[in-house]
């Protein structure tokens, strides 16, 4: 196959890749988001791959929706993620070899009321936000505290807010949203008929809201009142973001905060604050997600080069079969309690804010030994990573991710386009001991060695 260089892949086989993912299996190995298939479809046509033909219906040959064209002179890539270069998979990224981490990386307790009030002022305020999102990274939350602490993760609550400045800050939103509110529901018939893209939104979200969580309890009626509320919430958010308006697996994202917050207002608030972290999954132009498998597709050539080459062997380094997992961020993968868990970690902020990049490649990693063992192709990868939904163990998922997460924030001769991974403040957070004071920096050369505080240096 012909490899045609694009941002998303280094080294992408476009034309078999994308082509046995049209012949009639993506809506069922990817879990049937329209946006999975709308993206690979997108880049078969920018390609000129097969399958972003048109039939010519007079001739019966087929045309070309965009015929392939030379890369761009310039190779580099703005996104949402940062600004990223179209390289090949050979590159600088395999020569980096991250120091070992042999500290406990085990799982806490989650913060419980006690502990929770422990971590406020006589006014409210979130004393102490380093150890606050310390103990939420490592044990999350108990269930009990979720409708109070998520405030503060998604935005709608200041950290350093009192408990009278929260009052007031929910009061006012509680107005902006019923004027939201009313200005959809009060559009008149005569509106909505001269109002297309209201009524192609609305029907997109009472089509996705009807098979959203239905295995839930909350959602399991079909005159569920969560079912109206979450529907009213997300035409709510329409009209908050005109732009953006409804994109297929909103609905996911807004489900679990509908189930903790109970109340609507509050639901929308938090909903909105996550949306602004995530809107970019939902872009027309695919830059956020784009961004992000170039990313991980990096990340992972300096985790193990042995699972990229594998992968890029088997027309796999696209990394595709991601997709779903960064678009709502493992919803489809977990269960409803794991899922909350898992957003807690990532909203936590604490070692990386791209954390979920890190549970990506620690999944990925630790599913090697069967891609390689059972010779799996780009279609059987698809499929295997497909039915690990309901399948995969949290726990040993975070523990590896952060024991990754805490190599790359120790080695310091990472690639430029890598080391916005771990927040600057990350590395202070690292709690990492190595004798004698020593620092590790990882070489070009592919070993990382110490910088001792004494004589000499040696292999970490």
């Amino acid at each position: 196959c012909v490899c045609v260089c694009v941002c998303v892949s280094m080294s992408v086989c476009v034309s078999v890749c994308v082509q046995n993912l049209f012949y009639g299996t993506e809506e069922t190995l990817l879990g049937g988001f329209s946006k999975v298939t709308k993206f690979v479809r997108q880049l078969g046509e920018t390609t000129g791959a097969v399958p972003g033909a048109r039939e010519n219906k007079t001739s019966g040959t087929s045309t070309p929706i965009m015929t392939a064209t030379e890369p761009p002179s310039d190779r580099m890539v703005t996104s949402p993620y940062g600004e990223f270069e179209m390289v090949s998979s050979h590159d600088k990224h395999t020569a980096v070899h991250l120091p070992s981490y042999e500290e406990d990386v085990s799982r806490d307790a989650p913060i419980n009321l006690g502990e929770w009030e422990s971590m406020l002022d006589s006014e409210g305020r979130v004393s102490d936000s380093r150890r606050f999102r310390r103990r939420l990274f490592k044990g999350g939350v108990e269930p009990s505290l979720r409708s109070l602490v998520w405030k503060f993760l998604l935005n709608y609550y200041d950290l350093d807010s009192t408990e009278a400045e929260r009052e007031q800050v929910r009061t006012k939103r509680r107005q902006e949203y019923y004027t939201m509110l009313r200005q959809w529901q009060t559009v008149s018939p005569a509106q909505m008929r001269r109002f297309s893209i209201l009524r192609e939104r609305k029907h997109l979200i009472a089509k996705d809201v009807m098979r959203t969580d239905r295995t839930h309890p909350k959602f399991q009626d079909s005159n569920s009142s969560y079912l109206k509320r979450l529907s009213d919430i997300l035409i709510t958010y329409c009209f908050y973001n005109f732009d953006l308006g409804y994109v297929q697996g909103m609905s996911d994202l807004c489900a679990p905060i509908l189930v903790v917050m109970e109340d609507e207002v509050d639901t929308f608030w938090c909903f909105a604050g996550l949306m602004d972290v995530m809107e970019s999954n939902f872009s027309e132009d695919q830059l956020g997600m784009r961004g992000q498998l170039q990313k991980l597709h990096n990340l992972l050539l300096v985790a193990d080069s042995k699972l990229m080459e594998y992968l890029t062997t088997h027309d796999s380094d696209n990394l595709y079969f991601c997709f779903r997992w960064l678009l709502v961020h493992f919803k489809r993968e977990l269960s409803f309690e794991d899922t909350m868990r898992l957003w807690e970690v990532l909203w936590s902020k604490f070692l990386s804010n791209q954390f979920h990049l890190f549970v990506c490649a620690a999944i990925l990693t630790q599913e090697k030994v069967n891609f390689v063992n059972e010779e799996m192709g780009f279609n059987e990868i698809i499929k295997y990573v497909n039915d690990l939904s309901g399948h995969l163990n949290l726990d040993l998922i975070l523990m590896e991710s952060e024991r990754l997460c805490r190599q790359f924030a120790a080695c310091q001769g990472l690639p430029p386009d890598l080391t916005d991974l771990v927040i600057q403040s990350g590395r202070e957070q690292l709690d990492i001991s190595l004798d004698g004071g020593d620092s590790v920096e990882c070489t070009a050369e592919g070993s990382a060695v110490l910088q001792s505080n004494g004589a000499g240096t040696g292999p970490a």
